[in-house]
């Protein structure tokens, strides 16, 4: 099988870099689905559950049902607010590991590949200098 998506596997901080911005990029995803799901849940019981809560003399069944509905919401939000600073952090970890790598990348291991490239520019140059006045 051909690998269509080069990986940068020649240094350690473009990884870092890379891998960073795709925690930041599926975390905010995340936080979208989490968000639209917890607000679908809120939406399919509001109209039930505002019923309940305005009828006052609720059946056993009715307040069985009332009382699961608002246990429901009341883990919904738990839940979102959880999953939202779990996604928080992926994505705080994710922005130190793009700020890293990019740094560490552009400031130690770019300047070192650009003088290699211009010094392997200068040697060709001499070469085909030297092999063209033959």
């Amino acid at each position: 099988m051909e690998n269509r998506v080069p990986l940068p596997t020649d240094n350690i901080y473009k990884f870092y870099a890379l891998f960073g911005l795709l925690l930041i990029i599926f975390s905010v995803g995340a936080m979208l689905y989490v968000n639209q799901s917890t607000n679908d849940l809120a939406f399919n019981v509001a109209v039930e559950y505002e019923t309940l809560k305005a009828d006052p003399m609720r059946s056993v069944a009715e307040e069985a049902r009332f009382t699961v509905l608002e246990k429901k919401l009341e883990i919904a939000g738990q839940n979102k607010k959880i999953f939202m600073v779990c996604l928080s952090v992926i994505i705080a970890a994710g922005g130190l590991m793009v700020w890293y790598g990019f740094k560490k990348w552009h400031t130690e291991v770019q300047p070192v590949q650009d003088e290699i490239a211009k010094l392997s520019l200068k040697k060709l140059r001499r070469e085909v200098g030297e092999s063209g006045d033959a």
